[in-house]
């Protein structure tokens, strides 16, 4: 398989695998889950992070399903228009305001200042590392 052939299979399993470990953190960790009609009313989440320090249960809780789905969708704006600035700011862009919609109310959520920060970190992470392997795979 070439280089063009590898990196759509890649991105698209990255993708996936970011969205669903997304959905999947909303579905065990969080209560309450009436929203998902098949689990019914639960008060407490399928899977208890209380013996966990607090920090760590709230960043998996809380803001590691946001990182997750921002990372996708870098990756799905950087495989349509192939530009990592693109790619970097779109999904930083849409955070921003999503975060902004879910404060002031349009969208149900807490609006949290901290998303934006975490994002706004793995986002970093993730266009450095895009950056190094364009560099490398130009030097092949």
């Amino acid at each position: 398989m070439n280089n063009n052939m590898k990196r759509p299979v890649g991105s698209f399993l990255f993708m996936f695998t970011a969205l669903l470990l997304g959905v999947m953190i909303y579905v065990l960790f969080r209560p309450p889950l009436s929203w998902f009609p098949i689990i019914g009313n639960l008060d407490n989440a399928i899977i208890d992070l209380s013996q966990l320090p607090i920090f760590l249960s709230d960043f998996i809780k809380y803001h590691l399903s946001d990182i997750l789905w921002a990372l996708a969708l870098a990756e799905t704006v950087y495989i349509i228009k192939n530009n990592i600035y693109f790619a970097f700011f779109t999904a930083l862009i849409l955070t921003i305001l999503f975060e902004i919609m879910q404060y002031i109310g349009i969208v149900s959520g807490t609006g949290d200042v901290l998303d934006v920060v975490f994002v706004a970190c793995s986002l970093s992470i993730y266009f450095i590392i895009k950056k190094r392997k364009h560099r490398h795979e130009k030097e092949i």
